[in-house]
């Protein structure tokens, strides 16, 4: 039998098993629109509002000192977005999973990195992107007259924000660092510019037998102190002043670089991990935990990255046979490279 002509009113076909290319451009055009407001929601405070006790927006707004009405919109879509949820009958919103993660005390919390991310000096530096691509140099350098680290140093209060962003994120990352890596046969650990603590004070936590050693600059041993007493391992940690580009302690067996070396180029990552080799002894083994790129046509985070670091500090993410290429220079050689289920992987090095 022939077959009929479909009628006009019958069911459509079924929807594409997968979006047209249309829609998924457009979500990409318009993803920082997303990203925006979550960032201006980290930076009134919402979440931490909100609490455990849905408000209303008339309510967060007096709070936030916002206008209620446009703070309805952006309430509305995000709970769109699944970061909030209304109660029709007490109009009130609450904090989904997703939106629990924006309060500050909250254990993955990224109220840092919404934070870092939504400053000024980000911002600019994304803005400027093309000329960063034109020079290959960072953007915010031409904004802030400045470095971004030299910037900084010289502005505690944005300082103290990019460092939140960092401790939130090591406090993400340290857990799938300690999983992936195993650290029984080790006796002591020396994190090389490892800020506050974070990720070093975790692996202490984790592994009772071991010593450990925090290197970083002058300006910040006090708060890194008061963070490993915190944590209760001022008895097995000490925090040494130094700088990795000048030297570094030497006698320990394990060394620690995390999310050092793609703020910088190939010359000064050289010149730290030459400095590293000097202090090793042959038995002793670097964990470089950086995101390791998988090269081309790969959806990534760590491309994302990649493109943070040239605007803003002139670093780079590498993959694996670039950290391979570049250590061996140092004198040192790639013995193995183990993911984590977090973005960053590590890099275990060893002497050549």
């Amino acid at each position: 039998m022939s077959q009929q002509p479909r009628s006009v009113n019958s069911a459509p076909s079924a929807a594409p098993s997968s979006p047209p290319a249309a829609a998924v451009m457009t979500q990409m055009v318009y993803g920082f629109w997303i990203s925006r407001s979550l960032q201006i929601m980290a930076e009134l405070g919402i979440a931490d509002i909100i609490g455990d006790v849905p408000k209303t927006a008339e309510e967060l707004a007096q709070a936030s000192g916002t206008h209620a009405p446009a703070l309805r919109r952006m309430l509305r879509l995000l709970s769109g977005l699944g970061v909030l949820i209304k109660d029709e009958q007490t109009q009130a919103f609450g904090l989904t999973e997703l939106g629990e993660m924006l309060r500050k005390d909250s254990p993955g919390s990224v109220y840092g990195s919404l934070r870092a991310h939504g400053h000024l000096l980000s911002w600019s530096a994304w803005g400027d992107l093309v000329s960063s691509l034109k020079t290959g140099q960072p953007s915010v350098e031409k904004f802030m007259g400045d470095s971004f680290f030299g910037y900084l140093s010289s502005h505690p209060e944005d300082a103290a924000i990019f460092n939140g962003s960092m401790a939130a994120y090591q406090s993400l990352n340290a857990p799938a660092v300690v999983g992936a890596y195993d650290f029984s046969q080790v006796r002591s650990v020396v994190d090389v510019g490892g800020g506050t603590g974070t990720l070093l004070g975790h692996i202490l936590q984790s592994h009772p037998h071991l010593k450990g050693a925090l290197f970083e600059l002058p300006h910040v041993k006090a708060e890194a102190t008061a963070r490993l007493n915190g944590m209760g391992l001022g008895n097995r940690c000490q925090v040494l002043e130094g700088d990795f580009f000048a030297k570094i302690p030497a006698g320990h067996d394990v060394y620690i670089l995390s999310q050092i070396l793609h703020d910088w180029d190939d010359e000064r990552s050289l010149k730290i991990l030459t400095n590293m080799r000097e202090a090793m002894g042959p038995q002793s083994k670097l964990l470089i935990v950086e995101t390791v790129l998988p090269g081309d046509n790969v959806q990534h985070f760590g491309n994302l990255y990649d493109m943070a670091m040239l605007v803003l500090v002139g670093g780079r993410e590498r993959t694996g046979p670039e950290y391979s290429a570049l250590v061996e220079k140092a004198g040192l050689r790639v013995h193995r490279v183990l993911p984590t289920y977090m973005p960053p992987s590590v890099v275990e090095v060893v002497p050549a």
